[in-house]
């Protein structure tokens, strides 16, 4: 592999708190840079993302829909103070939040249309809530799935698609790539993380329940992702890990979105020198 080919190169964005800011900062940065992927691959925020890029939204079009603050708002509805009695007594709510607005917001976006529509085309990872599987959706109903992989447990309700049960895409692993190892027309995986600044989460919440859930979620996908670098590694595909590290986006703040964009974007524009380095032998 001495050589680089775009058109054997996929791209895997990952699940971050959102990590949508940056994903998309990151799109519209190697689009910049006048690299056109072959295919995405994207859990959660990484699969929102995707969803905008691939369905024709570039430049500022792309920005403007990401750092918006009503699609940040859209996943979150009123009713939830209805659903907290059934949640907490595992009655009636599997979630606190329906996911029904995010749906429309990503039709309002992208369109109406399916997933095995876009160009390129894009892999969405969910997690199915009745098997305890893993799965990639490669067509569907896009703004649904992309709901599905954003669904993060007890936070989202289940969502139902096309008679199935899904939930957060992530669970598995925040980057899905496993499903590409075997993919003979995919050489080099792209893998871009996001990280956030150690301390910029608030103190408050590194002492709250989240915090632990997310450690426990995080433990798991660093050693699963590991795993899988092994596995795609020993098939002979070049892998680049690239990381993009943000302040904490905020619970409740919108105003580090413009510059959690900004710098998912500077690290997409390195992405052409990084590819190269990595074809050039040592």
């Amino acid at each position: 592999m001495s050589s680089l080919d775009p058109s054997r190169c996929a791209v895997v964005l990952g699940s971050s708190f959102l990590g949508v800011y940056a994903h998309a900062g990151f799109l519209n940065g190697i689009a910049g840079a006048g690299f056109a992927p072959a295919r995405i691959a994207g859990a959660s925020a990484g699969a929102l993302a995707g969803a905008m890029y691939a369905s024709g939204l570039r430049g500022e079009a792309l920005r403007a829909a990401a750092v918006d603050l009503k699609l940040r708002r859209s996943f979150v509805d009123a009713a939830w103070v209805l659903r907290l009695p059934g949640l907490l007594t595992s009655w009636w709510a599997s979630g606190l939040f329906s996911g029904a607005g995010a749906v429309a917001r990503v039709r309002e976006l992208c369109g109406d249309i399916d997933l095995a529509q876009l160009d390129p085309p894009l892999d969405i990872a969910v997690t199915d809530a009745d098997t305890s599987m893993p799965e990639i959706r490669q067509s569907g109903p896009l703004a649904q799935l992309v709901m599905a992989s954003c669904a993060v447990p007890m936070l989202f309700e289940i969502q139902k698609v096309e008679g199935k049960c899904y939930l957060d895409g992530g669970i598995a692993g925040d980057l899905p790539f496993g499903h590409l190892i075997d993919d003979p027309s995919i050489e080099t995986l792209v893998l871009h993380r996001i990280r956030h600044h150690q301390g910029s989460t608030p103190g408050f919440f590194r002492r709250a329940m989240g915090h632990s859930f997310g450690v426990t979620r995080r433990t798991i996908a660093n050693e699963v992702h590991r795993l899988r670098l092994d596995l795609a590694r020993s098939h002979g595909k070049r892998v680049v890990e690239i990381e993009t590290v943000t302040p904490f986006p905020g619970l409740f703040s919108h105003r580090l979105a413009p510059e959690c964009y900004s710098l998912g974007l500077a690290t997409g524009q390195t992405l052409p020198e990084r590819l190269e380095a990595s074809a050039t032998p040592p």
